[in-house]
């Protein structure tokens, strides 16, 4: 089975030859410990790993995706701060920090789809599809996350208590980011594959707010852009860190097709309870411990990847990887026994 096959087949929730490797790398890891992973394969950077190791490599993070670009006028604050087109500035300025009453979302310079230029798009699709990679497109965030890289943690909170505030804020958000994936997708010209999108909303042991809030405030509006993908044929690769459990039959709901990362160490997310429930519902991406890449051996590492192995892979729809990304402090020995594990698999 070839790559971008395999990677499809899973996301599809068949059963490929073996379970494609999903996989991103964190800050910094590339010139140090990733990095002796890839001189370990005789590799000299991520996507030669790919072609040399036959590691899949399906991918949609940041620095992989492909997006569109922002060609419209540059924001800046009073003391000339560039800021994005949302109004951010490196997480340290919210671009709706001062918006805190509906008549002052009404006039906010909210991005408008004609500042984005997608030009680009079929070209580098083909340039990705030609080396057999599926094509991924991101990122979406209309949601909770949204929210708070919006208006910090601390107004995104107190901000719940308004509900007519926040369904304003979050309908301004989905009505832009739809348009944004249309065109996008349009721009392809059925070439990508799959469009990532983001929710962080758990913490270790809950969801960092209530179940039926989230429903209310945000389900609707991840539902209106995941239509618009789902129309274009592109599958939604869903990422959300910590506890979702509480709420994962509505993001299925919803749309979502593959739910990255799935630890092992987070409330509702034990691998057996999982698998009972899963039942061809959703594919997985992730699983294999943080804790023990980090901490663990070589023969740890083999021992846990195989393990999220032999529970998912035969059910099908398994895109084995890190239950986040490969990380600095992982050591090498650890990642270079992942991938052989992954590799060897054969059911």
């Amino acid at each position: 089975m070839k790559r971008r096959e395999r990677i499809l087949t899973a996301l599809s929730i068949g059963v490929p030859d073996r379970p494609p490797i999903s996989f991103g790398v964190g800050p910094n890891a590339e010139d140090t410990n990733v990095g002796e992973v890839y001189r370990y394969f005789g590799a000299r950077d991520k996507n030669d790993l790919y072609a040399v190791a036959g590691i899949d490599g399906f991918n949609v993070w940041a620095w992989n995706a492909v997006m569109g670009r922002y060609a419209g006028e540059s924001k800046k604050t009073s003391d000339g701060t560039a800021l994005d087109f949302w109004g951010n500035y490196d997480q340290k300025f919210f671009g709706l920090g001062d918006c805190d009453t509906v008549k002052k979302l009404e006039k906010h310079n909210w991005p408008d789809i004609k500042d984005f230029d997608f030009s680009h798009i079929y070209e580098k699709a083909k340039e990705i599809r030609a080396k057999d990679m599926a094509v991924a497109a991101g990122h979406l965030g209309v949601g909770f996350q949204m929210h708070v890289m919006l208006r910090g943690y601390e107004r995104a909170f107190f901000d719940l208590a308004e509900e007519k505030y926040v369904q304003c804020l979050v309908e301004r958000v989905s009505e832009f980011t739809a348009s944004y994936i249309e065109e996008l997708l349009k721009a392809g010209n059925g070439l990508i594959d799959v469009v990532r999108a983001d929710e962080d909303m758990g913490n270790m042991d809950r969801m960092l707010l209530n179940p039926n809030l989230w429903r209310r405030l945000y389900k609707t509006a991840w539902q209106r852009v995941f239509q618009v993908v789902h129309k274009y044929g592109a599958k939604i690769w869903f990422h959300s860190c910590g506890c979702i459990m509480p709420v994962l039959d509505d993001l299925i709901e919803t749309g979502i097709d593959c739910w990255n990362p799935f630890p092992p160490n987070v409330a509702g997310n034990e691998h057996l309870s999982l698998k009972s429930w899963r039942k061809g519902k959703i594919a997985l991406d992730g699983g294999v411990s943080h804790p023990v890449l980090v901490s663990g051996t070589p023969d740890d590492v083999k021992r846990e990847t195989q393990k999220v192995l032999d529970t998912f892979a035969p059910d099908g729809g398994l895109l084995i990887g890190p239950a986040q990304v490969f990380t600095s402090d992982i050591p090498p020995e650890n990642i270079i026994s992942f991938f052989k594990t992954a590799l060897s698999y054969k059911g």
